[in-house]
């Protein structure tokens, strides 16, 4: 018991487990509950046929838009997916796959959260931050409301990128270190990450990631080792996500600019901030929305108690200390400032800010920043018992809300049939509308019904043999030449061969669908969908990345062993 009380002691991080087991409780229920974006889990299925098909990384979609297809993984964050398919080919369902996602996001978040605090204080008082950030009412609302699964994973890799940073100057700072390669590989694999799991999330992080690594640079000693052991994991961490990021970024281009929601309309008040309330409704125009922004009484304290004693206690904490609790209290300026109508004029100005869409994706970073201010009463002398009344009010205060309104009980296929138009369009699927599809530029009208493969069907077309759900080969014979219309969005990696030579292909009208000119004659047209070679170029850069970043994490050694050869 003794031993047990030791070890216990020694690593408090293990109770993250059991103690969150309050907020994933009811993921344990089986099947899906109602949560706004559960269209996720046939997203999954569209990844999955992809795999399968041996379309990685993936990209193109066969089955939305009618069948039209859509590139969703060109722009969508796949990480999250790519987890998610892990569970789903070892057996479990769609459902429970997406839902395993959810539930380990929770504890890892946790643990990762109390190994970055623990760096500037207490055990105590990291697993009360930690527990603190499990337990965040916006936690409960991306679990149990909405079912984001981009920003349910992109909290494990906000307190990692911080980690990284923090250890990255810690350990360079050793003269007899020069380059840590350990941190240098973790901290890669943490930036590619939070890109991979979340475009928002990253585009709203790493300027405060920024922020804090000039802080660090200017409290600190050795500025170059500091620079090239940040610039060395930054560099890897876009190395391994550039296979992703940049085409997302050349290809928007080719998209039109459309989204559902405007951003003006959905900036939380000061009273929905900190008057306690919670629902299960939407955000909508003004300030009635049946979704719940309240931060949380233990988040209001924390930051007000907080910012009071570290102004009281300044000079007692140390300089690591006073860089990353002033980091805190920026990040959360930032982002209250960020989630006030006031701040219109940055949202109208800042490049792309707009595809944030809600101001109050700002809680992301306040869930973050303020479980670090428990740094704040690590100079109290009785601070371990101030970290277990932490605990326990935040455990009672915020555990109700920690479950779907509704347990639906629904499987993969009430959202195959809602979501996806397999072989028809049901009732469900219309109503859907798909208005969240950035349409490509050829399109005009939007696909109101599937339409065949290919048209026109009879005169000039034999025989169409659909090889799988984005390849064809089609037999024509024609007296004369004629437009063939392939109804998938035109997009690049989209190829056609006419007798096995490359033909040109172009958007046509009204739907932006494929359209290849076929000569008189008779001939096999193969159509399909693949890789640019600018895209394999960059999927070989990542692999390298990837790799690079791997040997760092096991190998730290690396430099020595190749100056002694």
């Amino acid at each position: 018991m003794v031993n047990l009380k030791k070890y216990l002691s020694n690593h408090l991080w293990i109770l993250i487990v059991p103690l969150s087991f309050f907020a994933i409780r009811a993921l344990l229920v089986p099947g899906f509950y109602g949560a706004s974006d559960d269209l996720h889990i046939a997203w999954l299925f569209e990844l999955d046929r992809l795999v399968k098909l041996g379309q990685f990384p993936p990209r193109f979609v066969p089955d939305l838009s009618y069948s039209f297809g859509y590139p969703l993984f060109n722009f969508v964050f796949p990480l999250p997916f790519y987890l998610a398919e892990v569970f789903h080919l070892i057996g479990f369902s769609l459902v429970d796959s997406i839902k395993a996602v959810f539930l380990l996001s929770v504890p890892l978040s946790g643990v990762l959260m109390y190994q970055f605090l623990k760096t500037f204080t207490s055990k105590s008082l990291s697993l009360a931050g930690a527990i603190m950030y499990m337990y965040s009412p916006y936690r409960s609302t991306d679990i149990y409301i909405r079912g984001a699964i981009g920003e349910i994973v992109a909290f494990i890799f906000l307190p990692l990128a911080a980690l990284s940073i923090t250890n990255l100057f810690a350990r360079s700072n050793d003269s007899k270190q020069f380059i840590n390669l350990r941190w240098i590989g973790i901290g890669a694999f943490a930036f590619a990450g939070l890109v991979l799991t979340h475009n928002i999330a990253a585009y709203m992080f790493m300027p405060l990631l920024f922020i804090l690594a000039v802080a660090k640079l200017i409290s600190i000693k050795n500025y170059l080792r500091n620079l090239l052991n940040l610039f060395a994991a930054f560099f890897l961490g876009l190395m391994i996500s550039l296979y992703f990021w940049l085409p997302a970024i050349q290809d928007s281009s080719l998209m039109k600019y459309d989204t559902v929601f405007n951003f003006v309309d959905h900036f939380p008040t000061i009273k929905q901030l900190i008057v306690p309330y919670w629902g299960y409704g939407a955000s909508v125009a003004g300030p009635n929305d049946g979704m719940s922004f309240f931060l949380g009484m233990p988040t209001l304290f924390i930051i007000v108690i907080g910012i009071f004693l570290i102004g009281l206690a300044w000079k007692r904490f140390s300089g690591d200390q006073k860089v990353v609790v002033g980091w805190a209290i920026a990040s959360l300026l930032i982002a209250l400032i960020m989630m006030n109508f006031r701040s219109i004029l940055i949202w109208q100005k800042v490049p792309l800010i707009p595809f944030f869409q809600f101001p109050w994706r700002f809680l992301i970073i306040t869930t973050f920043a303020a479980p670090i201010l428990v740094i704040a009463f690590d100079k109290l002398r009785y601070r371990n018992f101030v970290a277990l009344v932490i605990l326990i009010l935040v455990l009672i205060t915020n555990f109700s809300s920690f479950h779907p309104q509704d347990y639906l009980g629904r499987g993969d296929s009430y959202y195959l049939n809602k979501y996806i138009p397999l072989s028809i369009a049901s009732e469900e699927y219309s109503k859907t509308q798909e208005e969240y599809l950035r349409l490509p530029l050829g399109t005009v009208q939007r696909p109101d019904k599937i339409y065949p493969r290919v048209f026109p069907q009879t005169g000039q077309i034999i025989q169409v043999k659909e090889l799988d759900s984005l390849t064809a080969l089609i037999d024509t014979n024609s007296n004369e030449k004629f437009t063939l219309n392939y109804n998938k969005y035109y997009f690049p990696g989209w190829y056609a061969t006419i007798d096995n030579q490359d033909a040109d292909i172009s958007a046509g009208a009204p739907f932006g669908q494929i359209q290849v000119a076929v000569p008189s004659g008779s001939h096999v047209i193969k159509i399909g969908f693949a890789e640019t070679k600018q895209k394999i170029f960059l999927d070989i850069i990542s692999v390298v990345g990837i790799i690079i970043a791997v040997l760092c994490c096991i190998n730290p050694d690396m430099i020595k062993k190749w100056k002694t050869t």
